[in-house]
């Protein structure tokens, strides 16, 4: 006797004649893969992350560069400190790009895990928008705030399916 299992991972239409995977958690996935890309771009395009065109601003990236301090027993400057953390940001920038271009294809095989990770996605950007807003620029606070608008609508699409089914037992995955 054969006994038919049905697997609804809520990606792949019941009305499409082939299966068809509706692909709109993916489209905006990687549309916020690439607009991380584009800060991360942004980012490193700034550097040496400065706007010292004024003699004042030259002194003080000039008194960066030069004036050591110890910390947990390193020496170092705060320039160094400076440098490190700007190229620490555009790194994580990059890995945040690839991350999320990688987790689109997931969405096929656990909607609903991928969902959560985009909602938090989409809260972290949040957050940084707010601190771009504050602290930096407006096209970061921008970038932020597109991405936080394209996770949050990923993460609700993909959260309001239905776990897959498998028999007559509800899985979650």
């Amino acid at each position: 006797m054969s006994r038919e299992i049905r697997i609804n991972d809520g990606v792949t239409s019941q009305s499409a004649p082939s299966g068809k995977r509706w692909g709109v958690p993916v489209a905006l996935i990687r549309s916020s893969a690439v607009l991380f890309g584009g800060l991360m771009l942004g980012h490193m395009s700034a550097y040496p992350w400065t706007s010292a065109h004024v003699a004042p601003q030259v002194s003080l990236a000039g008194q960066m560069r030069n004036i050591p301090f110890e910390f947990m027993g390193e020496r170092s400057t705060y320039w160094n400190l400076y440098f490190g953390w700007g190229l620490l940001v555009g790194v994580l920038l990059l890995t945040l790009a690839i991350t999320l271009w990688l987790l689109a294809r997931l969405v096929y095989s656990d909607a609903r895990g991928v969902g959560a990770i985009s909602g938090i996605f989409s809260a972290a950007s949040a957050v940084g928008a707010y601190l771009s807003i504050h602290y930096f620029y407006v096209p970061p606070f921008i970038f932020f705030l597109v991405i936080a608008a394209l996770m949050a609508t990923a993460a609700v699409q993909l959260l309001r399916r239905p776990g897959r089914t498998i028999g007559s037992t509800q899985c979650l995955t």
